[in-house]
């Protein structure tokens, strides 16, 4: 042990006592860890201050019946004490200790109090006791889309006495998903929503969470290979398809040369393939287009703001100027992507093909700036979601797939 080889170095006298002054430290550290674990995983933090405190006491008589001996540590040089300075300094040490486990004790537990304040704000105000606890994890939760996507599901989940937390809402943009799982699977919640941005990882994390019996669903990127039990979005064919014809409409007519560009996040990811190849065959087999349209694709770095922002002007400062029609995957793109044809005045010249319908993205709309913007059903994506989640739980199997309906919204229907 090192608090041995520590007590010889330091010429502490030999015995268990002086062995024990050493490991206060390292035991105050270890338990204080220990506890917030235990919080991450236990909701009565009432049951934890108990075990927090019965253990400091334990600690306490632990040491007390020998404790005369700490105080030859104050005093050095002398062997003989007065039973009245020993007696004061074990009742030093002795407060000091419980002070010591005390503050820590209300710092970590204010802390996560903290937290738990906020899962209520977020979905359990009403103070109920909820039959199921679902995690709602998403790559960038400040988007208008997943916004109401979780409203939409917090809402269905009310309805089945479910509770659901959006996790990372508070947290770093830092933390990636991986990391979100697994506090998820650790937390034993009831089931997981998750929005699938590809990778080994991720999939890992769905299988571990299957084998701790965790259902996992899904959302408008699916993970076939994994061991999810649904997957609740719209036909990548059929969304390819879709996209297409309304390329076909904004293509300038009298052009010969029309250049498409096409916005993705991960042309990796098997979703997003699909798609482009639906618009790239559209538009190759048109009679109206065939041989004057070319698609090019550019990857997106993320899905901040910030990013889209440079991004966007990067292709508005390209040598070959802007394409004649841009194509838009994410609500973040589009904002960027509208927010630049105003300020480098290109509004008219390049055809915008919108994705959702923020406020900023519905007045240009109206304007006739955003000739057309794909609007998912998030109402209908958050009922599917809770939907599966309740019909596995409930009866141990449920739809491998969902299809939520979608809308192409122009200035004759935007309202």
């Amino acid at each position: 042990m090192w608090h041995s080889k520590l007590a010889v170095l330091l010429k502490i006298r030999k015995g268990r006592i002086g062995q024990k002054c050493l490991f206060l430290p390292s035991f105050l550290f270890m338990w204080n860890n220990l506890y917030i674990m235990m919080m991450q995983c236990v909701w009565n933090i009432h049951i934890l201050w108990l075990i927090r405190y019965l253990s400091a006491a334990a600690w306490l008589l632990f040491i007390l019946p020998e404790s005369s001996i700490i105080s030859s540590l104050w005093i050095k040089g002398r062997q003989r004490k007065t039973m009245k300075t020993r007696v004061r300094l074990e009742r030093i040490i002795v407060i000091a200790g419980i002070l010591v486990v005390l503050f820590l004790t209300l710092v970590t537990s204010s802390y996560y109090q903290n937290v738990l304040n906020q899962v209520e704000k977020d979905g359990g105000e009403d103070g109920n006791e909820y039959r199921y606890h679902y995690v709602m994890i998403v790559e960038d939760c400040d988007m208008p889309f997943w916004k109401d996507v979780y409203e939409s599901t917090r809402e269905a989940a009310r309805e089945h006495n479910a509770l659901v937390e959006l996790m990372g809402k508070s947290l770093s943009s830092t933390i990636e998903i991986e990391s979100l799982m697994d506090m998820a699977i650790a937390s034993r919640v009831d089931g997981i929503i998750l929005e699938y941005t590809g990778g080994h990882k991720i999939d890992e994390r769905i299988n571990e969470a299957g084998k701790a019996g965790i259902p996992v669903v899904t959302v408008l990127k699916d993970a076939p290979d994994t061991s999810r039990i649904s997957f609740v979005g719209v036909n990548d064919y059929q969304l390819g398809r879709q996209y297409g014809e309304q390329i076909l409409k904004l293509v300038p007519p009298d052009k010969d040369d029309v250049e498409v560009m096409l916005l993705l996040h991960d042309r990796d990811n098997s979703s997003q393939v699909q798609i482009a190849e639906q618009i790239n065959n559209l538009l190759v087999t048109s009679p109206d287009t065939s041989g004057r349209v070319r698609l090019i694709q550019e990857t997106m770095r993320s899905t901040g703001k910030v990013d889209a922002d440079e991004t966007i002007r990067n292709i508005f400062f390209r040598k070959e100027g802007v394409p004649d029609v841009l194509v838009c995957t994410e609500a973040v793109d589009t904002e960027a992507a509208y927010q630049a044809m105003i300020d480098y005045n290109k509004v008219g010249e390049l055809q915008l093909l919108g994705y959702y319908k923020s406020d900023q993205i519905l007045e240009a709309v109206r304007k006739g700036n955003i000739p057309v913007t794909l609007v998912i059903d998030t109402e209908q994506m958050g009922r599917y979601c809770v939907q599966a989640l309740e019909e596995y739980l409930q009866e141990g199997h449920a739809n491998s797939y969902y299809s939520v309906d979608l809308q192409f919204v122009t200035k004759e229907n935007v309202d």
